[in-house]
Parts: structure tokens; sequence; C-alpha cells
């Protein structure tokens, strides 16, 4: 192998795959059962009570659909110069002269302890270790963990042949470096910053989420004010038999759906240069959409 080579070290992705895959879509045909009972036989506390959870599952699909993407992207890199970590929008790179150890976790001598929100696939966040001091989790299986001490913290990371990357590690940390990478970190929440700091961005996602909350507040007032309402109009342009007027809520639920929806990928557009437009298409689309629900709801209004 040429000393100088880059080897990529890919995390344990089987089991975290699979529960990741297998609890998406059980959320999607929960919100898909949960949207028909509720548009269908549900009324009165039950009916709003059902909104509720299915608001609930629309913002649990995109935190658990980011942690399945970052899981499959994840990979380790290591090089003469240093060790990059990459995990999703986390990025950290150590340079090889700041480490000062790399163990197997179960080896260590360390009472090693998950963060509290861990589960397949995903052992991310940090925790504080007797001994050890903060820990970042970058890692995906309990059973494969390398703690490696760096100057400022240690990381715990995951690859598929632990004892093979320790070995490469070891030789890199024989061999030298004339020219360390340089240091560098990286976490979700810093591209979050970079977006707001976008003023079109920023105002669009700000009109966007304003309009919802305008959206669910109108909903509100006209639902306490009515028993029933006419959804719609029947081909003939006559008013169609009322309905209890609590299922109106199914608009801002939609456009609650819509607003996550085209942030979620507006966001992972918005990483790249080229494909910033769409990112702004689709924060627009939420703008647009909770426009015409409003005037729907007017007009709904008005109507009785």
């Amino acid at each position: 192998m040429n000393p100088d080579q880059i080897q990529v070290f890919e995390p344990e992705r089987k089991s975290g795959a699979i529960f990741h895959g297998i609890s998406l879509a059980f959320l999607i045909l929960i919100g898909a059962a949960i949207y028909w009972f509720a548009s269908t036989r549900a009324q009165g506390t039950l009916f709003v009570f059902l909104m509720i959870i299915l608001v609930a599952d629309f913002i649990a699909i995109p935190v658990l659909g980011y942690r399945a993407y970052a899981l499959m992207s994840a990979r380790y890199l290591l090089e003469r110069d240093g060790l990059r970590l990459r995990w999703g929008l986390r990025i950290e790179d150590i340079p090889v002269n700041s480490v000062e150890w790399v163990r197997l976790a179960n080896e260590s001598g360390f009472q090693v302890t998950l963060p509290t929100f861990t589960w397949f696939g995903a052992i991310l966040g940090n925790k504080e270790i007797h001994n050890l001091g903060n820990v970042e989790f970058i890692a995906s299986s309990h059973e494969k963990l390398v703690l490696i001490a760096a100057h400022r913290k240690v990381y715990a990371i995951s690859p598929k042949d632990p004892k093979l990357f320790i070995a490469s590690f070891q030789r890199f940390l024989e061999m030298g470096s004339l020219s360390p990478i340089p240091s560098r970190s990286a976490k979700p929440a810093a591209f979050i910053r970079q977006v707001w700091r976008n003023r079109f961005a920023k105002t669009v996602i700000i009109l966007s989420i304003s309009l919802t909350v305008i959206l669910w507040i109108m909903t509100g007032f006209v639902v306490a004010n009515n028993t029933q309402l006419p959804l719609g109009f029947t081909p003939e342009g006559q008013l169609p038999i009322k309905v209890p007027s609590e299922q109106i809520l199914l608009l801002p639920v939609l456009a609650t759906l819509v607003l996550i929806t085209d942030l979620v990928i507006g966001f992972f557009f918005f990483r790249r240069e080229e494909a910033k437009l769409t990112a702004y298409l689709l924060w627009l689309g939420g703008i647009i959409t909770p426009c015409l629900l409003l005037i729907s709801i007017i007009l709904t209004s008005l109507a009785v």
C-alpha cells in the first residue's frame, strides 16, 4: 500500500439500515392511516387528538430520515496526515499530531456509557465519561466502538473492522507526518446558521412558518365559531353536505406537512451552490401553500 494512500473505513450499517427502513415505513403507514381515519370517521375531540399525533408523525419522519441518510453516507477517512470523520452534516478533521492514543472501547479500561438518545445505527451525541471527560460518539454500533483521544476531546467511532482500523492508524502514527491536516469541525447547527445568514433564505423561511401559524390560528377561530362547515363545492357549484367543523383542521395539517417537507428537502439542496435555486423554489412553495389554504378557509367561512 502506498503510505500516503487514504484508507476508507465504513461503519456497521446493516442493522441500522434495517431499523431505519422499517421505522420510516411504519411512520408513513401510520400517518396515512391516521389521515384516512380522521378524514372519514373521526369527529370531535378524537379528531383533534389524531391531528396532534399526525403533526408529531410528520416531525418524526424527517428526523429519522436524516439519521438514515447520515448513516448511509458515513465514513471514516484515515490518512498519514490525520483522520477525517464524516457523518451526514457532521464533519470532523483530526490532525495526526493531535492524537494521543487509539484503543478499542471494551479493552480501554474505561466504563463507556452511551448517550441518552441512541438507537440502532445512530449512536450520536456527547457524554461525560469518568476519567475520560467529554466523549463525542459518531458511531453506529456499541460493540465495535473505538476510542480516539485527541487534545481537546475523545471521539468514539465504530468502523466495521475495529482491529484493522487501529492497526492502520498505528502504522500511520509511526510513519509521522510533515504536514498534518488542518483541524476542522462542522456540525448540523453550523449549517443551519449558514442558511440563516442568507437573507433571501431567512426571509422566505420566516414567512412560510408565519403563514402556516396564521393558518392554524385562522382555522382554530373558524372551528370555534362553527359546528358544521361545507368543504368545497359540488361540480354544479352547489354547497355540499356540511361536515363537522373540526375536519377543516386537515388543511393546516396539510400545510404543516408541506412546510416540513419543503424545509428538509430545501436544506439538502442548499448544501450545493449549483442547487441553491432548487432550494429557494421549494421554500417558496412553503409560502404558496398556506396562502392558498388561507383563501380556502376564508371562502369556506363566508359560505356558511
